[in-house]
């Protein structure tokens, strides 16, 4: 948990932030800064040592076979399938949300009336909220168990999305940014160690990334989707219509998980039963 809590800040809490500061302070470095960081990373992939690949268990396989079987137990393991449909379902939703959110909130003629550093700050505020939040979540998940955390952190989100709609005020902008970034921490710590915890070591790695494709890959298109609604219905419309779809997501969560999580970690299809489903 502590490291998915480390990998997910500076992922996908980091970056934006500091991103949104320098537009409002140094907008070129928007394209020098991440050549530089690439550039870091390279050199420190080169200064690793040590072998860190896996012995195969058998004889080596087509990639197609790898992928096929990985997809396969995806889709039969119920709990897994669900989980990745409502995390699709939540991040074609805020892909639309965000694509037109800064049109709302920023510029004289915005709902809001922000300026570009306004927003900047609103994204520095959700990455507070997100360090806040990824150590909360062992406590959260003590108190209330994972189901309940997990599905209440994506309720959470989901109705604050209305909040800047019906109160389109920075006074209701920052809190709602800090909580904003509290629950995505919480929920995306307890999803990825909840798949880790599923899903065999030998599949680990190609269910881990068929499940990411189903519950990232729609991302783009919801991009494009809230722009062309936008275009014909106006802001209001693309905002609201993503926090229902995200209830509809968080409805779809709540019924893989209204028994014991426990249960699906013990319920899953076995090696043996993928093969034979070829």
């Amino acid at each position: 948990g502590r490291i998915v809590s480390v990998q997910t800040i500076g992922n996908d809490f980091v970056g934006a932030p500091v991103a949104g500061l320098l537009v409002g302070v140094l907008p070129a470095a928007l394209f020098g800064a991440p050549a530089l960081l690439y550039g870091a990373a390279a050199l420190l992939l080169t200064g690793m040592r040590g072998g860190f690949s896996t012995a195969a268990a058998g004889p080596r396989r087509p990639l197609r076979a790898d992928i096929g079987e990985a997809l396969r137990y995806l889709w039969s393991h119920p709990f897994l399938r669900t989980l990745a449909v409502a995390a699709g379902l939540m991040n074609v939703a805020n892909a639309a949300y965000f694509a037109v959110f800064v049109l709302w909130v920023v510029g004289d003629g915005s709902a809001m009336g922000l300026e570009p550093g306004g927003y900047g700050l609103m994204m520095t505020a959700f990455a507070a909220g997100a360090v806040l939040g990824s150590p909360l979540t062992a406590w959260a998940t003590r108190l209330l168990g994972e189901a309940r955390t997990l599905v209440g952190a994506w309720l959470t989100t989901s109705l604050l999305l209305l909040a800047p709609v019906l109160v389109p005020s920075p006074w209701t902008l920052y809190p709602t940014a800090v909580v904003w970034g509290v629950v995505g921490a919480a929920a995306n710590v307890l999803v990825v160690s909840l798949r880790q915890r599923v899903i065999p070591g030998e599949l680990l790695g190609r269910v881990n990334s068929a499940y990411r494709l189903v519950g990232m890959g729609g991302m783009p298109l919801g991009a494009a989707l809230g722009g062309v609604v936008a275009e014909f219905a106006g802001l209001a419309a693309v905002l609201a219509g993503a926090a229902g779809v995200c209830l509809v997501a968080v409805w779809l969560a709540w019924r893989a998980m209204s028994g014991r999580i426990s249960a699906a970690l013990t319920s899953e299809p076995t090696l043996s039963d993928i093969s034979r489903s070829r």
